[in-house]
């Protein structure tokens, strides 16, 4: 410096040349970056803005997501109910079935010899048989249906028979005590034999 006051100049090494050279592309840089540095802060609302659109986007299927979630736990709380109830209605069918097989497993031990035993004996004509005696229920049945009635009247029909009995029995003493009824009676069984003789 004190050089410069005294009015010495010193031989530039880098020329004045390359200096300005360096500014102006130091210059250049700055400017470049301060370019670049304003468009991308001018495009940045824009870009904020579409990153705040794809996050509200995101957060509409975030909470499509959880509802769908909530709607899953829900219907996995009502099958785990429906499944507890289910679960409890075998716990009581198998609690009867239990029951009841305790009480018939005597019967059953005792009847299985029984059974065996007619098992053993069934033929396959038999079995047939009483496929076929099944098969004629339905229409034993409308017979009997037609019958009933007629039976319920027997009980009224029944004095009638013993009167009628009655009747015969003093049509019998008289005619037994008709002169000459027993020869006639076995006239008439001498040509009832003699009838039965020929056909034979």
């Amino acid at each position: 410096m004190a050089l410069v006051l005294a009015g010495v100049v010193l031989p530039d090494p880098l020329g004045t040349e390359t200096v300005l050279r360096r500014g102006v592309a130091v210059a250049r840089v700055g400017v470049s970056w301060m370019l670049t540095t304003t468009e991308f802060a001018l495009t940045l609302p824009g870009r904020i803005e579409a990153l705040m659109n794809h996050i509200e986007t995101l957060m509409t299927r975030i909470d499509g997501v959880i509802d769908s979630a909530d709607a899953v736990v829900a219907s996995v709380q009502r099958t785990t109910g429906a499944a507890d109830e289910v679960v409890a209605s075998a716990s009581v069918a198998s609690h009867t079935a239990l029951e009841l097989i305790e009480m018939f497993d005597p019967i059953a031990k005792q009847a299985e010899p029984m059974a065996r035993r007619f098992i053993d004996n069934l033929s396959d004509e038999e079995v047939d048989a009483a496929i076929a005696m099944v098969d004629q229920l339905p229409g034993l049945l409308d017979h009997m249906e037609a019958l009933l009635p007629i039976l319920a009247t027997l009980d009224t029909v029944s004095p009638e028979i013993h009167e009628l009995l009655g009747v015969t029995k003093d049509v019998r003493r008289a005619v037994i005590g008709i002169p000459g009824f027993k020869f006639f009676r076995n006239r008439g069984e001498d040509k009832l034999n003699e009838e039965e003789r020929t056909e034979d």
